[in-house]
């Protein structure tokens, strides 16, 4: 058991690696081929659509929780998902009308045409279905398959992004470059499911299901929203041209979180098979952090000492203020790197008591945005006590496991 789930762990591994490193990719063709400009749209839209992968993850991570419970039985596996992609279906559809409707006050508050938000909220119905599929070859430990899913859709969007923006579709392009990607990401999601899907379906019982991940998908959205909201509202405070510098700032120093994430996904189940074993979890735990810190260090030691050339080959642009911020973002993001895995951490151990107080530093960092002065450096240095203040609190909150309720 314990070489499987090394093996798997190594293989998500890879997977997110070739994942994150081909979305990097994507993100810098973008920003090659559109204006500062129009880069700060895509970056806008991009973190709108991020914060809705907070469902994206609580889904995936249900579904491979009751798939595993239910291994084995092909019959009752197909009618959960059979009513897991009705009831997501039913909820994309639901949340892209209020998206349509919010979208018409988001449109003039961030100078972004009403239309490319509507063609932006189709990919909601992808952030809800996608992890149904996903979640049911993650619970058959279907690793491979996971993985390569995962690679099919980025590389789907770069290749489909990159020839609609080059044939002057701008932002419009890698919009529908990225909705086509995951569309036929998660058309060809249903081959490694086949044998499932040629058996005959059962009831499945579905009791608790939808109360399992309430901690997860809280601290999920935490550090979600912590991580995506700085560039929303850097397009609602400052003009075009400096939203746009500070949104390739923020993608290059999501590097930091982009490597730390299989790390984190690597770790937890081989911390949460050895929560009997105090001595070896926790040594589980200080390898995951020290490799994360390590990458940080060099992270953020390259971006000093090269982010001139960073901005450059990434944008192909030279731009002064994304040049100046950029090692700070990258010590941010390194925080929130940081206090994610310790988050998780406690989350594999079951360590779920107080974990609302979290969202007191979503507060925190929204309120600083505003009342600080709005130049984009002050902004950035906002971003960093704000990233410094989560790691503290991820160190002191959730240190015990929620009271188990007596039965009557």
């Amino acid at each position: 058991m314990k070489s499987k789930i090394i093996r798997g762990s190594f293989i998500l591994l890879i997977g997110f690696g070739l994942f994150n490193f081909l979305n990097f990719l994507y993100q810098s063709v973008m920003a090659r081929f559109l204006s500062v400009k129009d880069y700060g749209i895509l970056a806008a839209l991009g973190a709108i659509i991020y914060i809705f992968t907070i469902f994206s993850e609580s889904i995936q991570t249900v579904i491979a929780k009751y798939t595993v419970s239910n291994n084995g039985d092909d019959g009752r596996i197909k009618n959960l998902i059979n009513k897991s992609i009705q009831k997501s279906r039913k909820f994309a559809t639901l949340s892209f009308v209020i998206y349509l409707i919010i979208s018409i006050i988001l449109s003039v508050v961030l100078s972004i045409p009403y239309s490319l938000l509507a063609l932006n909220g189709l990919l909601l119905y992808l952030v809800f279905l996608l992890p149904v599929t996903r979640g049911a070859m993650q619970g058959l430990k279907q690793f491979t398959a996971l993985s390569t899913s995962l690679v099919i859709e980025s590389i789907s969007k770069l290749i489909l992004g990159t020839i609609f923006v080059f044939l002057g579709l701008k932002v419009y392009g890698a919009i529908g470059g990225f909705l086509l990607g995951a569309l036929f990401a998660f058309g060809i999601s249903f081959i490694p499911l086949r044998k499932v899907f040629k058996s005959n379906e059962k009831p499945f019982n579905a009791v608790n299901i939808y109360s399992y991940a309430k901690p997860t998908i809280f601290v999920t959205a935490i550090i979600v929203f912590f991580s995506s909201i700085d560039v929303l509202v850097a397009q609602i405070l400052f003009n075009p041209e400096t939203a746009g510098a500070y949104a390739i700032a923020s993608i290059l120093g999501k590097i930091v979180m982009w490597v730390s994430v299989p790390i984190g996904k690597a770790m937890f189940p081989l911390s949460a098979e050895a929560q009997e074993h105090p001595l070896r979890n926790k040594k589980i735990f200080r390898t995951a952090l020290t490799i994360i810190g390590l990458l940080i260090v060099g992270v953020v030691g390259f971006f000093i000492l090269f982010s001139d050339k960073a901005v450059y080959v990434f944008s192909g642009k030279l731009i002064p203020q994304t040049i100046a911020i950029l090692p700070y973002l990258a010590i941010a993001f390194g925080f929130v790197a940081l206090a994610n895995v310790i988050l998780l951490y406690k989350l594999s151990l079951g360590r779920t008591n107080g974990y609302y107080w979290l969202i007191i530093y979503n507060f925190i960092e929204i309120i600083l945005f505003f009342v600080v002065p709005r130049t984009v450096i002050s902004f950035t240095f906002v971003f960093v006590l704000s990233s410094v203040m989560l790691f503290i609190g991820s160190i002191f909150v959730m240190n015990q496991e929620k009271p188990k309720q007596k039965s009557p």
